[in-house]
């Protein structure tokens, strides 16, 4: 029976493992403090790392057997693989148990393997789990059974990314760009994409030139839900700026700030729209006019 990998223990791991470099650090290439030289992962110069895994075998079997096309046998192996502790096995295994290759798609084994990883700092588990953490039981991943929370994302972003992981860089530039559960910065958020853009990653570097041209006034910092939520505001008299220092620790607490935000700016605009009728009108009685038009407008509660 599998024993369930608890947030406290991957938190911990993290913590434990950031100075000293691993044997799973040096198989996939990670040297902790340096931006890596090209993309990470078992290579031919690391490979005598990774074969002192714990089942490093069964899982060099099992990818063997997946390129065959035998699905079942390969998770069968790496299944084995997984349970002897191989965290770039169990990494896999949580991915197959995801798509549903080779076994029958299941989110709850899914997420205890990609636990079981993260729980070694295997940054792209980290990366992987860090998104089920920001969705919570949002659109593709409500299978998980994991609530959002934005600041457990957060931290394992942090820990993909420090390891040199071009998803997790990534990934942390878009919390710095959201606020979430990071205090938005837009140039944290630049630098962190940048990072990424220098291993290849291309949605990073359109970003970080996205961000840098429009600097977030023009809506770069917000998705196509906030822009759906904000409508006609965007882009019209008033420049809907990026909440810079927020941190936002779930997803309904940043939907219910757009939400005031477009009620916010609707009244601003409802104001000014009045006070601009208003003014005439009494323009026009100050110079006799007898044609004078009373704001039609509603004073804004």
């Amino acid at each position: 029976m599998k024993k369930p990998i608890t947030l406290v223990c991957i938190l911990l791991v993290m913590v434990t493992t950031a100075s000293a470099q691993t044997l799973l650090q040096r198989c996939l290439g990670v040297v902790p403090g340096r931006e890596p030289a090209h993309p990470l992962g078992p290579f031919p110069a690391t490979m005598s790392y990774c074969q002192q895994l714990p089942g490093w075998s069964l899982y060099d079997q099992a990818g063997q057997r997946f390129t065959a096309g035998d699905r079942a046998g390969a998770a069968r192996l790496a299944l084995q693989s997984a349970e002897a502790g191989n965290a770039v096995a169990q990494q896999r295994l949580a991915t197959m148990y995801a798509k549903g290759e080779g076994v029958p798609v299941n989110l709850h084994t899914a997420f205890h393997w990609m636990s079981a990883a993260a729980a070694q700092n295997e940054p792209l588990a980290e990366a992987a789990l860090a998104y089920v953490y920001e969705y919570g039981s949002a659109g593709g991943y409500a299978g998980y059974g994991v609530a959002d929370n934005w600041d457990t994302a957060a931290k394992l972003w942090l820990a993909s990314a420090s390891q040199g992981w071009s998803i997790g860089e990534f990934s942390m530039g878009r919390a710095y760009q959201y606020g979430i559960g990071v205090a938005l910065n837009q140039q944290s958020a630049i630098s962190w994409y940048d990072k990424a853009a220098a291993q290849g990653h291309g949605q990073a570097t359109h970003f970080a030139k996205y961000l840098r041209d429009n600097h977030g006034a023009d809506g770069s910092s917000r998705d196509d839900d906030e822009r759906a939520l904000l409508g006609p505001l965007m882009g019209r008299m008033f420049s809907i700026w990026p909440p810079y220092g927020a941190t936002f620790h779930h997803l309904s607490e940043r939907l219910a700030y757009v939400r005031w935000e477009a009620a916010d700016e609707a009244h601003r605009k409802a104001v000014m729209n009045y006070t601009m009728q208003q003014r005439r009108y009494q323009d026009c009685r100050q110079a006799g006019g007898d044609n004078c038009m009373p704001p039609v407008a509603p004073w804004p509660r």
